[in-house]
């Protein structure tokens, strides 16, 4: 009896080895997903106290945004701003000034959304007049 007794005892150890031996490559060994960026919502790249002007084809500037600073996402292609100052020019018309605590850019990059004490200014250009909006939330279009 206690010889099978042995041999099973032996048996149980060289399976819980063996077991042993598969499981802790496999536990020490790091998930591809785990580290990867663009499958969780963390920033890629963060630029602080920046200027990005956009020109048109004759090389007048269409508009210029600067913020304190940007966080872009890999995995939804958008990006975070703080303190977001927009201004967009137009042949004929006074530049169009928008300024808000944050916003939000789309990932095709041809939307803002402002928000949180968002004021759009305008001034005198000609026969246009001057004009002021005050809101929390906008949406700004870039074209």
């Amino acid at each position: 009896m206690t010889r099978h007794f042995n041999r099973l005892a032996v048996a149980a150890v060289l399976a819980a080895l063996a077991a042993l031996s598969w499981w802790l490559p496999n536990a020490l060994t790091p998930r591809d997903d785990l580290f990867d960026s663009e499958s969780r919502h963390d920033p890629d790249y963060i630029i602080e106290n920046f200027t990005a002007t956009e020109m048109d084809a004759l090389g007048w500037r269409k508009h210029e945004l600067r913020a304190a600073r940007l966080a872009h996402y890999a995995d939804d292609d958008s990006a975070d701003l703080i303190q977001p100052y927009l201004v967009q020019f137009a042949p004929d018309s006074a530049p169009v000034h928008t300024r808000a605590d944050r916003g939000r850019i789309s990932p095709d990059g041809k939307e803002i959304l402002m928000q949180g004490n968002v004021r759009v200014t305008r001034g005198v250009k000609g026969a246009d007049p001057a004009g002021e909006v005050q809101t929390q939330e906008m949406r700004v279009i870039l074209e």
